[in-house]
């Protein structure tokens, strides 16, 4: 949510719900869920009656790792816009 450069204000605001520190909390919250899917890929792999249901916490594994490459690269954005002013 990055604004454009205004020659009015220096930094542009940031709220609270995409500040770093959010970032950091829930990229530790989405890891465990990724391995909390990842134990019922597992799980669901051991299992003979419950291998038709793999792709349950195959897509909360996907979906868990897809949002933290997501909130890795908007953190990575404003660490490089940073360095280059």
């Amino acid at each position: 949510m990055s604004q454009d450069k205004s020659p009015v204000f220096r930094q542009a605001i940031i709220p609270w719900y995409d500040s770093s520190r959010v970032c950091w909390v829930l990229i530790g919250f989405l890891t465990a869920v990724v391995i909390f899917g990842g134990a019922g890929v597992k799980e669901a792999l051991g299992s003979a009656a419950f291998a038709a249901y793999v792709w349950v916490p195959l897509l909360l594994v996907i979906l868990g790792l897809g949002v933290i490459a997501s909130i890795l690269i908007r953190l990575m954005r404003r660490y490089l816009d940073r360095l280059s002013r």
